[in-house]
């Protein structure tokens, strides 16, 4: 199985999710295509409409070249991309124009190059069962809340990743590997991190809240799958805003988890070696 690897620009901010990241796709044996791909276009999105989908179609055209889907660990980019193929299929008048710049890579796009997110490819592609039979052991019965990502969840006609409003992908996945999962009632809310430029004492204190009702639900670790969700979740940490605070709630990836289910070697999974 191979895919051309769009690791996303957030990526090198989080050297574990690219380290567990890759040695978890290793251990399934997917192989991951480097390409010369630029950003997804999410940054520009706001700004100029067209080049952010402009953005995301030229590394569609570029997978296609190669004759490859795209696989992502970043929510962020794959809602984008989704994005991006819904408009270019909608809108003529920008679908044309896209085409004439991509003429001039020598590039084209025919439609049919999928995105998969990591998430959403281990649950509906690669499946459950398949993925059960690698567990090499099960994992201490910690309590662990998932954190969802916008980015994938809406709008669902676009992204079609999961139900918006009462997913249960990431905790199936999740639940393979012995952790125990934590109902919370914060999942599915956005991390803060779309305004952390632009209004940063508002959106640590949006992670800060989902951190405390995460907290307060039992849980002992917040499990992420995005690349943004994961670096809002640490610039928390680093404010620390609630410093009376007499426990601290860890976040974890998800691919430490699951690596460590299939028995990898944890100084594979994490720059410091730490995990569960």
């Amino acid at each position: 199985m191979k895919f051309a690897y769009f690791p996303g620009c957030k990526i090198s901010f989080i050297e574990d999710y690219k380290l567990s990241f890759e040695a978890v796709m290793k251990n399934l044996g997917v192989q991951l295509v480097k390409l010369e791909f630029n950003c997804c276009g999410y940054p520009a999105r706001s700004k100029n409409f067209e080049v952010s989908i402009l953005s995301s179609i030229k590394n569609y055209a570029l997978a296609q070249k190669y004759d490859l889907d795209i696989i992502t660990p970043c929510k962020c980019c794959f809602g984008q991309f989704k994005h991006a193929s819904y408009w270019y299929g909608q809108n003529n008048r920008l679908k044309k124009r896209i085409n004439q710049l991509l003429a001039r890579e020598n590039l084209f796009w025919d439609g049919n190059t999928q995105i998969k997110h990591l998430l959403s490819f281990l649950h509906n592609d690669f499946g459950i069962p398949e993925l059960e039979k690698r567990i090499q052991k099960k994992l201490p019965n910690k309590k662990v809340a998932v954190q969802y990502g916008c980015h994938a969840l809406r709008p669902f006609s676009i992204t079609g990743f999961d139900n918006p409003y009462a997913p249960k992908l990431f905790e199936e996945l999740l639940g393979i590997t012995g952790v125990k999962i934590v109902e919370w009632s914060k999942k599915t809310e956005c991390c803060g991190n779309p305004i952390a430029d632009t209004n940063p004492k508002l959106s640590l204190k949006i992670i800060e809240n989902k951190r405390k009702t995460a907290r307060d639900a039992g849980a002992d670790y917040i499990c992420t799958g995005c690349t943004h969700c994961q670096m809002q979740y640490e610039m928390a940490k680093q404010y620390k805003m609630n410093k009376t605070q007499t426990k601290e709630l860890k976040t974890i990836l998800f691919t430490q988890i699951l690596g460590t289910a299939l028995g990898i070697n944890k100084n594979r999974l994490s720059a410091t070696g730490k995990l569960l």
